[in-house]
């Protein structure tokens, strides 16, 4: 069958193509019926009734006890790569393949004999990046708190339950860089919603320093309400992220009200009789400023999605998402 169809467009940027009423007739497909479309080597589409089963990735690792990062590296790489199944082989396989587990989402030891352990990556089920990156940001924005109460007067025990989620985070960045390669995606906002991830996983990291930070550095109240402030920051970039909206000015507002509290607190320090004390502080101060740092690659991560879906118009213009149509910079 050769038969031509023209591409339509409908609503922003949703293109369509019609399929043969014959096509159609012959295979009783209804309305509502899902079509899959597997892009082929050459370019080509094939359109099919039934979603082409991928086969497993599978790979072996040769691990020692004396080079135990080198393998764990190995292996995190498998798990992003795709591979369904690791086999390990080697000294020291069993406490690997436990660190593994403890650090991948999803992995699972199903058969170990003398001198190999299997380890499967199981299958998950309605996996999408938005729904990674919304968990991820979730789990990082309950840190800023914990951080905060460690800075408190009190001063509270929260190195246990932050530790735990910020493994949570890293295990969310790796499932997200996983099931973008196993899923292909191949779109223009992928870069970005990477870019992002990337800049939540990093959030994660400088909370967790600055909370264990706090056994030699708390309590401290202004360092409290820095992180209060630069929660409001981080949430604001995310809100633009979430919502592919442009800022209106929220993260400006935000950020403006941390810039002035982080004058504050530095001017507090300068009243601190404690040298070693007073270094740590500062050391804190230029780590809450890099989770501003982050927010703002959020930020432009969210802008750059969002110019990235202009269309271009007859005219000459750019029509954005808001169906503006703006003439070209001259």
């Amino acid at each position: 069958m050769d038969a031509p169809r023209k591409i339509q467009i409908t609503g922003r940027n949703t293109f369509i193509v019609s399929l043969p009423h014959e096509w159609i007739t012959k295979r009783s497909v209804n309305k509502g019926d899902a079509i899959y479309l597997n892009e082929n080597g050459d370019g080509t589409l094939t359109l099919s009734l039934k979603q082409a089963k991928k086969g497993v990735k599978s790979c072996t690792i040769e691990v020692s006890k004396n080079a135990a990062e080198a393998a764990m590296r190995n292996i995190v790489s498998a798990y992003v790569g795709g591979a369904g199944t690791i086999v390990l082989r080697g000294q020291g396989m069993s406490t690997i393949a436990e660190e593994a587990r403890r650090v991948l989402a999803g992995v699972e030891i199903t058969d170990e004999t003398g001198d190999a352990l299997t380890l499967r990556v199981l299958s998950f089920e309605d996996i999408n990046i938005d729904g990674i990156i919304k968990r991820a940001f979730n789990v990082t924005n309950s840190m800023f708190e914990l951080s905060a109460a460690a800075y408190s007067e009190k001063g509270a025990d929260v190195f246990t339950e932050i530790s735990r989620k910020e493994d949570d985070v890293d295990r969310l960045y790796l499932l997200l860089l996983r099931t973008m390669c196993v899923e292909g995606f191949s779109s223009r906002e992928a870069v970005f919603k990477a870019i992002a991830a990337k800049s939540i996983e990093k959030v994660g990291d400088h909370l967790l320093d600055i909370c264990l930070d706090a056994k030699e550095a708390g309590p401290y109240p202004l360092v409290a309400g820095l992180l209060e402030r630069s929660a409001k920051v981080y949430a604001s970039a995310y809100r633009a992220l979430s919502t592919n909206e442009l800022d209106r000015g929220q993260f400006t507002e935000a950020k403006n009200e941390y810039m002035a509290y982080l004058q504050k607190a530095e001017s507090g320090l300068k009243k601190e009789s404690d040298k070693t004390r007073m270094l740590a502080l500062k050391a804190v101060l230029d780590k809450s400023l890099k989770i501003i740092r982050y927010s703002e690659d959020m930020i432009e991560s969210s802008t750059d999605m969002y110019f990235a879906r202009m269309e271009s118009v007859p005219d000459d213009g750019i029509r954005t998402d808001d169906g503006t149509a703006h003439e070209p910079r001259r």
